[in-house]
Order: structure tokens, then C-alpha cells, then sequence
């Protein structure tokens, strides 16, 4: 059956919403497991700068297996368009091998990279290596999390302290109301185990969240990874989509 590259540009689109609903239901999973009644804070009784950390409820499963969904038709989307972008430019294209070119991260397409969007147009693969170099971090960790997932093991789901700040979340004539959240980054931290110790003796604020772990090399992110994860495909996206409908004729012209 040959579908129109429309056809397939709207499908990306739906599979792209209906990741963002997998997002709200993560996003919900991982207020309940960050939640501070999760976990017991002991103090050291020869050292009050030091604390026992211990852990009540275990982040659950379901937070990796909603992380699979999103992270699964996030890339679904991608593919999508992509070959959206091949049929547009050769209607004939065989489709069995065609899937987004990720690449290596920070390094052009090489020619067997190029091999898996065959027939697809210049302007096209301008357009990807684009988004590669602007959004490459966002689109290589797609690329990591759904490969362990979809081919070896679910992404698991730990805790781990981050360094936090006050942030202003309303100010009113005679009050401000501050919250405590994670300082913005996305490097990786080491998940914490049951037991550890924690010195707070710098006067750092901290607080606990919830990351995931790649399987290969025993990587860790922090959850707002995710923002950058799903940021990177929007962004794509909003380029990719445009570029894989058919131009209208001219007026006048033939049709």
C-alpha cells in the first residue's frame, strides 16, 4: 500500500501528541516518587552535618515503562517524517530500510548514515543536519534511551540528590511565595543507595529526584533530560513537517 507523504506527515504529528501524553502521565509518576514522604533523613548523632538517607518507597516500575512509551513514539514520529521526506521525492522509494539518521553526535552524516534516507531530497537532508548540529544532544539521547529500550532493558528509574535554589513563584504586593527547585543542568549524578551518607556541611540546598540509567557504560540522567529529550523532536519537527508537503501548483498553472 502506498501512502501519501500528507498522510504520513499527519501521522508524525499524531504520534508526537500522543507522546505528550505519555509526558503528563511521567510528569505525574514522578511527582508521586519524588515525593519527600518517600524516604527517611536520620541525622548522624556524632556528626549533625551528616545524614542517613533511606529509602521507603522504590521508584516503581511504571515510571520506566511510561519513559519506553514516550521515548517510543517520539522516535516513531521522527520516522515518520522521514519517510514522508523520501516518498515526497521518489514515490517508489522501497521504505524497509528508512528510519531518522541520527549519526554520531557533533559529526556530519557519513555515507551509510546518508544510506538510511535513500532518495531523499537535498534540501531535506540539509534541513536534518540542521537540526543534528543544533539539537544533537537532545536527538543522540532519543537515540540511547530508546535503543536500550526498545532492544535490551528498561530504562531504569533511581534516586538521586541534585542542588537546588529558591525560586520565586508568585509575588504580591505583601508577600512572595518561593519554592525549592533543581538547578538547571543535565549532567549526570550517581544514583544514591540505601544507607548512604550525605554531608551538608558546604551549606549546598539539595533535594532528591528521580533520574534514569543507560544499561551501556552505566550512564545516569537527571528526569529534566526528558524536557531536552522531547524539546529536540519539537524543534525538528516544526522544521521536518513543513518540508514533507507537496507544493501547491502555482495558480494558473497545470495542475
Amino acid at each position: 500500500m502506498s501512502l501519501s507523504p500528507s498522510l504520513r506527515s499527519q501521522s508524525a504529528y499524531i504520534r508526537y501528541r500522543y507522546a505528550q501524553d505519555h509526558l503528563e502521565k511521567l510528569r505525574e509518576q514522578l511527582r508521586i516518587a519524588e515525593k519527600l514522604d518517600n524516604f527517611e533523613l536520620d541525622s548522624l548523632p556524632d556528626d549533625k552535618t551528616k545524614t542517613i538517607i533511606r529509602c521507603k518507597n522504590p521508584p516503581s516500575v511504571l515510571l520506566s515503562l511510561i519513559l519506553g512509551d514516550f521515548i517510543h513514539s517520539l522516535r516513531s514520529s521522527l520516522d515518520y517524517v522521514t519517510c514522508a521526506l523520501v516518498t515526497l521525492n521518489n514515490p517508489y522509494a522501497d521504505l524497509k530500510r528508512i528510519q531518522f539518521p541520527f549519526g554520531r553526535k557533533g559529526e556530519p552524516l557519513n555515507g551509510n548514515e546518508i544510506g538510511s534516507v535513500k532518495d531523499i531530497s537535498t534540501e531535506a537532508l540539509e534541513a536534518i543536519e540542521r537540526m543534528r548540529a543544533q539539537y544533537g544532544e537532545g536527538l543522540s539521547l532519543l537515540c540511547e534511551f530508546s535503543n536500550q529500550d526498545k532492544h535490551r532493558f528498561l530504562m531504569p528509574a533511581y534516586s538521586h540528590l541534585v542542588p537546588c535554589k529558591f525560586a520565586v513563584d508568585m509575588r504580591a504586593y505583601s508577600s512572595t511565595v518561593l519554592s525549592v527547585q533543581p538547578v538547571d543542568g543535565h549532567e549526570k549524578l550517581p544514583p544514591f543507595r540505601e544507607g548512604d551518607i550525605v554531608d551538608f556541611s558546604d551549606d549546598t540546598l539539595k533535594t532528591i529526584r528521580i533520574g534514569f540509567q543507560l544499561e551501556a557504560g552505566g550512564a545516569s540522567y537527571r528526569s529534566e533530560s526528558i524536557d531536552l529529550i522531547n524539546d529536540a523532536v519539537m524543534q525538528t519537527l516544526n522544521v521536518l513537517l513543513p518540508l514533507s508537503q507537496p507544493s501547491e501548483p502555482a495558480q494558473g498553472g497545470c495542475p
